[in-house]
């Protein structure tokens, strides 16, 4: 039997707050809102984590350990997706991402804990690749882009709040307690969820698994791992080792993404390739700008994560703008304005670093890389699932999500490449100058504007 499409019937008439889609809306931004608080905490408390548990060279593997694994059951859950519909994926995402939060909560050391990040990984990439999913199955097309612009909403709360209950609970409990909380918003969004989980059943569908896929997701996941680890020892043999491994991550994302990704082709794949672009220099600066203003300025996990609370702000401006008036703004030059913004962002917190700007500044700047984003996000998502067949919905949305997740996880494996061959840390406590000087982060910053340029200028070709 073929897959319903609830979509042709419920919300023809209304928002996506109507009677027949007020109750999906709410369960899926929850999840999403789950997942933003997640991210936004870890990134604000991870210095002090990295520092108890004695793991300051794991630092950006804690990072990396959540996207690699993804990967891998982002595929998973497409095809479980095109075959039985969202909901198993659902179900199993929540599971894991469950077990996840427990095991790093608990977790004795830095090692642990990455492994307990891995988990949540493939819990994360379960219920973001069903999510796109039931965008396309329960939602009109013509509500897509105001879906996903809602899908931006939803991380104003984690926002404005996430990165400031992570510090406080961090300096009055402890960062262990940051993931007891997770649980608790994990299980209020698994019960909303739990009201629209029996409207998203589906009979098989005989899509035939893509096991080469899966294949490839594993050693791409791979591949991102081995060049996190090169960065732990950068001699010759570590360098070699991590340009090996870029090359694996390329050419294992092959099969996973449209044809044409890398070259990044007209159409789809560049509705994939900016997404993953923009991604991968917008990731390594948010894990990376917390650290600076942690060890250079000495500033409290609650002001250090003052920048990720206004970017939040600022990425839902942009992605309001384009769901209320995307008609208005011709895609090609929307996406070039989006990523130009981006670039000149990450280039001038380089700057701000390399002339000792205050601390002040950069958080002033980041937000602008906030906007950018969220401009670009809701209108090339919406493009990219209108363009899927009906039983390459689950296709269409992990090659998204592989997108991100690769191009994430490969920017921040490499800037703790390019972190360690400049200097290593580059200020002890306290704020001193270290091995590296403040040439490290400036590094860092320089190299994760280099994609998003090479979006910038391709960025007509969303059209």
């Amino acid at each position: 039997m073929t897959a319903t499409r609830p979509s042709t019937v419920a919300g023809r008439n209304g928002g996506v707050l109507s009677p027949a889609l007020r109750a999906t809306t709410i369960g899926v931004i929850a999840l999403v809102s789950l997942t933003a608080f997640e991210a936004l905490a870890l990134t604000t408390v991870m210095p002090t984590i990295a520092r108890e548990l004695d793991g300051e060279s794991l630092y950006a593997m804690a990072f990396t350990a959540t996207l690699a694994a993804g990967i891998v059951s982002i595929v998973w859950s497409g095809h479980l997706a095109d075959r039985r519909g969202p909901r198993p994926p659902l179900v199993i995402g929540l599971v894991l991402f469950a077990a996840g939060l427990v095991g790093a909560g608990l977790a004795p050391t830095m090692h642990v804990l990455i492994a307990a990040r891995v988990v949540q990984g493939l819990g994360a990439g379960m219920t973001s690749t069903a999510l796109y999913v039931v965008v396309t199955r329960v939602y009109p097309q013509r509500l897509h882009t105001a879906i996903l612009a809602g899908f931006s909403a939803a991380w104003v709360v984690p926002s404005l709040v996430g990165p400031l209950i992570a510090g406080l609970i961090t300096q009055a409990l402890g960062w262990r307690w940051v993931f007891g909380l997770s649980i608790v918003v994990l299980v209020g969004a698994g019960m909303l969820l739990a009201r629209i989980l029996p409207s998203l059943a589906q009979d098989l569908v005989a899509v035939p698994w893509r096991g080469r896929a899966l294949l490839c997701a594993v050693v791409l996941a791979v591949g991102v791992f081995v060049l996190n680890a090169a960065a732990e020892n950068l001699d010759a043999r570590g360098v070699a080792l991590a340009v090996v491994a870029v090359a694996v991550v390329g050419l294992s994302a092959l099969p996973l993404t449209p044809r044409g990704t890398l070259r990044l082709a007209r159409g789809l794949p560049t509705d994939v390739a900016l997404r993953a672009l923009a991604f991968a220099g917008f990731s390594g600066a948010e894990i990376y700008l917390p650290r600076l203003l942690t060890a250079r300025d000495g500033l409290s996990p609650t002001l250090a994560g003052l920048s990720l609370t206004v970017t939040g702000v600022t990425w839902f401006a942009g992605s309001s703008i384009q769901g209320r008036w995307d008609r208005r703004f011709e895609i090609g030059r929307t996406a070039t304005f989006a990523l130009t913004l981006m670039t000149v962002t990450l280039t001038l917190m380089a700057v701000g670093v390399a002339t000792a700007a205050p601390a002040w500044v950069l958080i002033a700047l980041f937000p602008l890389a906030g906007f950018g984003i969220g401009t670009l996000y809701p209108r090339v998502t919406a493009q990219a699932l209108s363009r899927a067949d009906t039983n390459e919905e689950g296709f269409v949305s992990s090659a998204l999500q592989i997108g991100d997740s690769a191009g994430g996880a490969t920017a921040i494996a490499v800037s703790a490449v390019v972190f360690a061959a400049v200097g290593g840390p580059a200020f002890t406590a306290g704020g001193a100058p270290g091995a590296g000087g403040s040439s490290a982060y400036v590094a860092v910053f320089a190299a994760l504007a280099l994609p998003v340029a090479v979006g910038a200028l391709a960025g007509r070709r969303v059209r």
